[in-house]
C-alpha cells in the first residue's frame, strides 16, 4: 500500500534520508580528492542542503531534481573537492523517478553525466580514465537508482490496484450475494402465494358448497375442503423447511402433466372446465411457469369472477409456448381480476424465462395468454 507524505512513517523515511544524504556527502568532501580547494564550511553546507531536500522531495520531486543538478554544477564551478557524478544526485533521481517523474529523471541524469564528462575531459583528466572506466560505472548507477525509484512507484501502484480490484470484486460478490437471495425470496413468494392461493381459494370455493349443501354433497364439498387445506399446508411446512435450512431441498417443481388435477378442484366445484392441449415439449421451468400461471389465473376466476367456464389451452410453434386461460365471468367481482401481486408474478415469470404476458378484459370474460420458449433462456 502507498505510503502518504503526510504520514509519521513517509516523515520518518524522509528524515532518514536527509541525514543519510549529508553524512554520505560530507563523508566524500572530507576526502578532498582532486579539487582546486580545500573542503570548508560552505562544502558542508553544500552537502546539508542537498540532504535538505528529502524532507520535500515528495511534495516537489521536480523542483528537488533541479535544484539537485544546480548545485552540483555550483559545487563543481566552485572548485570544491571531486564527489563524482552520481553520489550527489542519486536520491533527488530516485525521489522523482518513484514520483513518476521517469523522463525528467532520466534527462536530468544524463545531462548531468554529460556535462560532468565534458567539463572533465576539457579540463585535462586523462579520457580513457573518465570515458573508459568512471562513464560506465557512473551511467551504471545512475541507471539503477532511476529503476529502483521507477520499480517502487510500480509496486505502489500494482498494489493499490490489486486493493482497488479486491474491492471491487468484494462489492460484486456481496452485490451478487444479495441479489440471488432477493430472487430467491422472490421465488418463494411466488410460490407460495400462488400455491396456498390456489388452495385457500378451492377450500373457500368448496366451504361455500358445504353451507348451502345438504347430505351427500355437504360431505363431499367439507371433504374437497379438508384436501385443499392439507395441500395448502404441505406447502406451507415445504416452504418454512426450505426458510430454515440453508441446505435445504425446494419442493418438487410441477409439470405439465400436473394441469388435469389442477383443474379437477373447479371442476368438481361446478365450473365447465377444458383444457386443450396440444403434444409439447418444454424444459422443466418452462412447465414449472406455465402450471402456476394456469393455477394462478384458475385461482382469480374462482376469487373474483361470476364465470360458469374456465378454458385453458397449450399450443407450440416454432419452439414458442403459448399458453391461453380464458372465462366467461362478466361484471361485479371481475374487476378484481388484477388486483394484488398475482398478475405481477405470473408477468415476472415469464419474462424471467424471455416470455411475456398479457391479461385481457371484455365482456366475453378475462383472459391470460403468455408466451414462453420452449427451453429456458440461459
Amino acid at each position: 500500500m502507498a505510503v502518504s507524505w503526510r504520514s509519521p512513517s513517509a516523515r520518518m523515511i524522509d528524515a532518514v534520508l536527509f541525514v543519510g544524504v549529508t553524512v554520505v556527502l560530507s563523508v566524500v568532501v572530507s576526502a578532498d580528492q582532486a579539487g582546486s580547494r580545500s573542503p570548508d564550511v560552505l562544502a558542508y553546507l553544500w552537502a546539508v542542503g542537498l540532504g535538505a531536500l528529502m524532507l520535500i522531495r515528495r511534495t516537489m520531486p521536480r523542483l528537488v531534481l533541479g535544484l539537485t543538478a544546480l548545485g552540483f554544477f555550483t559545487y563543481y564551478i566552485a572548485g570544491f573537492p571531486a564527489v563524482g557524478v552520481a553520489v550527489p544526485i542519486s536520491a533527488a533521481l530516485f525521489s522523482a523517478a518513484e514520483a513518476g517523474h521517469l523522463r525528467a529523471s532520466v534527462l536530468t541524469g544524463a545531462a548531468v553525466l554529460t556535462a560532468s564528462t565534458a567539463f572533465r575531459v576539457a579540463s585535462g583528466q586523462s579520457a580513457s580514465f573518465v570515458l573508459g572506466y568512471e562513464l560506465a560505472s557512473h551511467a551504471a548507477l545512475i541507471a539503477a537508482v532511476i529503476a529502483l525509484g521507477y520499480s517502487v512507484r510500480a509496486r505502489r501502484t500494482l498494489q493499490r490496484r490489486t486493493a482497488q480490484v479486491v474491492g471491487l470484486v468484494t462489492r460484486q460478490t456481496a452485490m451478487d450475494t444479495a441479489a440471488h437471495a432477493r430472487e430467491k425470496r422472490l421465488r418463494l413468494a411466488r410460490e407460495l402465494h400462488d400455491s396456498m392461493g390456489h388452495s385457500l381459494s378451492v377450500a373457500s370455493l368448496f366451504a361455500d358448497v358445504a353451507r348451502e349443501a345438504d347430505g351427500s354433497r355437504r360431505s363431499s364439498a367439507l371433504d374437497q375442503v379438508r384436501s385443499a387445506v392439507s395441500e395448502a399446508m404441505t406447502q406451507l411446512r415445504s416452504t418454512v423447511t426450505l426458510l430454515r435450512s440453508a441446505d435445504g431441498e425446494a419442493p418438487a417443481e410441477a409439470t405439465l402433466d400436473d394441469l388435469p388435477r389442477l383443474l379437477e378442484g373447479p371442476a368438481s366445484a361446478g365450473y365447465d372446465v377444458t383444457l386443450h392441449r396440444a403434444e409439447v415439449s418444454a424444459s422443466p421451468d418452462v412447465q414449472t411457469c406455465v402450471y402456476r400461471i394456469v393455477q394462478e389465473s384458475v385461482t382469480n376466476t374462482m376469487r373474483h369472477s361470476n364465470a360458469t367456464r374456465i378454458e385453458v389451452g397449450l399450443a407450440a410453434e416454432d419452439d414458442v409456448l403459448e399458453v391461453t386461460v380464458r372465462d366467461n365471468g362478466s361484471g361485479g367481482r371481475a374487476a378484481r381480476f388484477g388486483a394484488g401481486h398475482g398478475i405481477g408474478g405470473m408477468r415476472e415469470r415469464a419474462e424471467a424465462l424471455g416470455g411475456t404476458l398479457s391479461v385481457h378484459s371484455g365482456s366475453d370474460g378475462w383472459r391470460v395468454r403468455a408466451t414462453l420458449p420452449g427451453k429456458a433462456r440461459s
